[in-house]
């Protein structure tokens, strides 16, 4: 593929086909919807005269798995770095309470580690690795002088899941999912081993290599401990501090934290959250009935519980008041979440929906936050690149000037995955539900929502391809196969062509639209629908899956349906460059022109799933 294009790489993820990547027709940017996530933490503090939560991104991007020290005084936190050529290099930080780095980083003595925990004193950090391996590690110094030193490591299972967990005195406890508990020292020294199932019968050792929940929690006082496990359904049982199991046996939840001193316990993850008293056993509902929390943590005290939702944070009493309304971060999903200092919780954050930016030439610009915190993603760019429009699942964001997020709105109903943007910025156009086209101005305003007649549809068939006249009053849809829906924002009319339309295409003169049709064919439209360009072939095989107009309006590039192969062709029909055949693991993503000259942008399509994209001349048939 080098050889044939002498392609540059665009680094990126595997994101498929449509509307994925786009290009500006008069400006020098490409737009990519990226699946790269960005990892970092938050700050969730608690105020209860006001009733409020401020949350706040602390620390640098990256964490990975994270824990923190008695009263937040630190927090350490794990990431892996891959440089070129290299195996990936995990490595441990330590963090002061407002996010300043301590001393320098410690490269993982057991490779990828998978747990982190902090000692009851702070003066220990354990950390675990998927192959078998705990290392536990000092924090010495103190102040700004704090370091981590490493003690040593030690195997706990060569073959099997193991969790371990410090007890509220600072020793150490590990258990295999065989059911075999070892007590332990500080420093990883072995003290006692206990075999669960020798005094809990009907304890069953879990299949090598099972891959299922295994995690231990210890209450505050050290007087019991809860191990959530199973491939699913998944369940927690409580152990008194002999390893006794309590009765009854298991509870129908993946997580556990204990509250009230170790008095109760708050049981979801699988249900809706429950309160259950140690004391009796019972169990009550906790918190929203009609919401399932992913994370709870208890403040000091262990009278206040944060509930986590979705990418909601809330402030509950015990007692099940709640203190606090529901609050969010744009942009930002929600996981783990544990004690900080006071009024505090620290919780590992997602933050995705980005936009990767480079030149036509390869260079890099920047990345954007498009605002989807999902993995699908389409964009669309006006020809002049000051608008770029980024659809999710349920939202459309619109970033303005290539810097800025200018609007976002949901969108409810979602809709289909189309998405299009008039040359001037003017309008922006998405697939609504039910073959609606839903458009808004520039500003954000919506505009209008016009739907397809019904009872001129073909049934069984989506909309493959959407355009926007350059002035963005005429708004063009093609119905795979079957027709081409003609949508006019001024009086809200429609009207239908019937064409075997696949794709479609605005004029750069505003006139009308190219139609790449399912026979393989090209023609052109005027905005009343009057066919200005009678059909002939563009493609081998396939239909016109895809096609480009110059901004001349001189020629266009059409690249097949099944994306494997393109061509430069003038209205007349001469073959001006192409055809370009992909290879065996490429897909053609796009196309463009660039000074002139027809460009395609190409997908490497393998197995793996880091993927990149690549952008060179369409070459002429010679």
């Amino acid at each position: 593929m080098a050889a044939a294009l002498g392609l540059f790489m665009l680094a990126a993820q595997a994101v498929g086909q449509e509307t994925r990547v786009a290009a500006a027709a008069d400006a020098d940017v490409i737009a990519v919807y990226s699946r790269h996530v960005e990892k970092r933490l938050l700050r969730a503090h608690f105020d209860r005269a006001t009733a409020k939560v401020s949350i706040t991104p602390f620390g640098p991007p990256g964490v990975e798995n994270f824990a923190v020290a008695p009263d937040g005084a630190f927090i350490v936190y794990s990431t892996t770095d891959t440089p070129a050529a290299s195996k990936p290099v995990t490595s441990l930080f330590l963090l002061d309470e407002a996010g300043r780095a301590l001393g320098e980083p410690l490269r993982s003595p057991v490779g990828a580690i998978t747990e982190l925990a902090v000692s009851p004193k702070g003066d220990r950090i354990a950390a675990s690795s998927d192959r078998g391996w705990l290392a536990l590690l000092s924090v010495e110094g103190s102040g700004t002088a704090r370091r981590l030193a490493l003690r040593t490591t030690f195997g706990v299972a060569a073959d099997r899941q193991f969790t371990f967990a410090f007890r509220p005195d600072g020793g150490l406890v590990t258990i295999v999912d065989d059911w075999v508990a070892t007590w332990r020292s500080n420093d990883g020294a072995i003290q006692r081993t206990l075999d669960l199932k020798t005094i809990n019968r009907d304890l069953t050792p879990a299949d090598q290599d099972i891959g299922a929940l295994f995690k231990l929690t210890w209450s505050p006082r050290g007087d019991r401990f809860a191990v959530s496990w199973g491939p699913g359904p998944m369940v927690t049982t409580i152990f008194d501090s002999n390893g006794h199991r309590l009765k009854p046996a298991n509870f129908g939840a993946s997580k556990v934290e204990f509250v009230d001193g170790g008095d109760a316990v708050i049981l979801y993850g699988m249900e809706a959250p429950a309160l259950v008293r140690m004391k009796s056993l019972a169990s009550t509902r906790f918190g929203d009935p009609d919401v399932s929390a992913d994370w709870c943590a208890r403040l000091a005290g262990g009278r206040e519980i944060a509930l986590l939702a979705g990418d909601q944070i809330t402030l509950w009493s015990l007692e099940g008041k709640r203190l606090t309304k529901p609050v969010r971060l744009e942009n930002y999903s929600l996981g783990l979440a544990v004690p900080g200092a006071k009024d505090e919780v620290i919780v590992a954050a997602e933050q995705a929906g980005w936009l990767d930016l480079y030149t036509k030439e390869g260079k890099f610009i920047r990345r954007i936050q498009s605002g989807g915190r999902d993995n699908r993603g389409f964009v669309a760019l006006s020809a002049d690149g000051a608008i770029l429009a980024a659809l999710g699942s349920d939202a459309l964001s619109v970033i303005s000037q290539l810097s800025t997020r200018a609007w976002g709105t949901a969108l409810s109903p979602p809709g289909g995955p189309l998405v299009a943007v008039a040359a001037n910025g003017s309008r922006i156009v998405a697939e609504g539900s039910d073959k609606t086209l839903r458009s808004w101005s520039r500003d954000g305003t919506e505009a209008d929502a016009i739907a397809l007649k019904a009872g001129e549809q073909v049934a069984g068939r989506r909309l493959s391809g959407l355009a926007v006249s350059t002035n963005g009053d005429a708004i063009a849809a093609a119905e795979e196969g079957s027709a081409v829906w003609l949508a006019y924002p001024a009086d809200k009319s429609i009207r239908r062509v019937a064409l075997a339309a696949q794709s479609v295409a605005p004029l750069p003169d505003g006139t009308g639209f190219a139609i790449g049709l399912a026979d393989g064919t090209v023609a052109r439209l005027s905005r009343d629908g009057a066919v200005q360009q009678l059909p002939f072939k563009a493609s081998e095989l396939g239909a016109v899956g895809r096609i480009v107009v110059a901004p001349d309006g001189l020629s266009f590039i059409a690249v097949e349906d099944d994306e494997r192969q393109a061509r430069h062709l003038a209205w007349d029909g001469k073959v001006l460059a192409g055809p370009y055949r992909a290879g065996q693991s490429e897909m053609i993503s796009g196309a463009l022109f660039h000074q002139g000259t027809p460009k395609l942008i190409v997908r490497n399509a393998g197995s793996t799933a880091d993927e990149s994209y690549a952008v060179g001349n369409l070459a002429s048939p010679r």
